[in-house]
């Protein structure tokens, strides 16, 4: 039998894949992340198929550590911590889930964007440690401009979700949504247009060689002082340091992040052995950015819900039977090459 190995695997995840491939594959769980400097036992080089989530960094010398390596099963919609490019070189197929969690998603976005403009969490420490009148001083949603960019699968449904709270909507995208466009009456403008006009913004790009640091110093600039920042797509869009330069001097108002750049040194109990000066001071800038009182972060989450990661793990399964009756997999990565 072909063996699969699941990294940065959860018990329930677990539960599910052996219930449904117990009989039909070797199957291998680890709770560890997929990292370059990871060493691999026998029945890991030999794996035909691999599942890994996004804290997994698949570089080109991780790939080779696998001997017969034929499919990457990725469980996340993004897969910008693959070398897809390089899979295509050697034709292995990157699969990912798509669409599992649109409404989770841009609900939690808005979530997260309310807890940071009404200061909720704040508001429930502060009782907690028995000051019934703390700070709390905030902002409505109602008629401010909230400037979208990226307005695929997720996207889409947030503009639907600002339209009910009365928000102004503009978005920015290369590619124009003309249904939500004709639907919710939104104006495309380009994202510098964007930072200027805009109270919100809300990230749901996806990570590409042309959208890091899609956030910058220089984008930052155009904003306006009240202007807040919520990303839920990859950490890897903003300037990390411009972002935190910005909170800390108030230049903007705050910051609601649920991806954090190089976020993968915060869940790791020892720094990878190929981690640059870059990257280092990345982490510490985010260890600082952590603690501003202007910042709401959390662990990577947007995506949690029973729904989500029921709909993961089916598209999971699906790509893998697909796989095995030697028909198309219609979930494949496709690669530029």
């Amino acid at each position: 039998m072909q063996t699969i190995i699941f990294y940065d695997i959860k018990q329930y995840e677990r539960d599910f894949f052996e219930k449904e491939l117990y009989d039909k594959y070797n199957l291998e769980f680890k709770e560890t992340q997929l990292l370059p400097e990871n060493d691999l036992n026998y029945q890991e080089e030999n794996a035909e198929i691999i599942s890994v989530f996004t804290g997994s960094r698949l570089t080109k010398e991780t790939i080779d550590k696998f001997k017969k390596l034929k499919m990457i099963l990725t469980r996340s919609v993004g897969y910008s911590h693959i070398d897809c490019e390089y899979c295509c070189e050697k034709n292995i197929i990157v699969a990912n889930t798509p669409h599992y969690g649109d409404y989770t998603v841009a609900e939690y976005s808005f979530g997260i964007l309310l807890n940071l403009v009404r200061r909720i969490c704040y508001g429930e420490i502060e009782l907690k440690m028995g000051d019934m009148y703390p700070e709390t001083f905030g902002m409505e949603l109602f008629d401010k401009t909230i400037g979208i960019i990226g307005t695929g699968s997720i996207g889409s449904k947030s503009i639907k979700i600002a339209k009910g709270f009365s928000m102004n909507v503009i978005c920015s995208d290369i590619y124009e949504n003309e249904d939500i466009k004709r639907e919710y009456n939104i104006k495309y403008v380009d994202i510098d247009t964007l930072c200027k006009l805009s109270d919100v913004i809300m990230l749901h790009s996806p990570l590409t060689t042309s959208t890091y640091h899609l956030i910058n110093k220089d984008r930052i600039s155009l904003m306006k002082e009240n202007a807040v920042i919520v990303n839920t797509a990859r950490g890897e869009l903003i300037d990390t340091e411009a972002l935190y330069d910005a909170l800390l001097d108030g230049k903007i108002k705050g910051a609601a992040l649920d991806v954090l750049e190089f976020e993968e040194t915060i869940s790791n109990k020892r720094p990878g052995e190929n981690i640059n000066l870059k990257n280092l001071r990345t982490s510490l800038i985010n260890n600082k950015l952590l603690n501003l009182k202007n910042v709401i972060a959390t662990p990577h989450i947007a995506y949690d819900t029973k729904e989500a990661v029921d709909r993961i793990l089916n598209l999971t399964l699906k790509s893998l039977e697909e796989y095995s009756l030697q028909q198309d997999v219609k979930n494949t990565v496709v690669c530029n090459t």
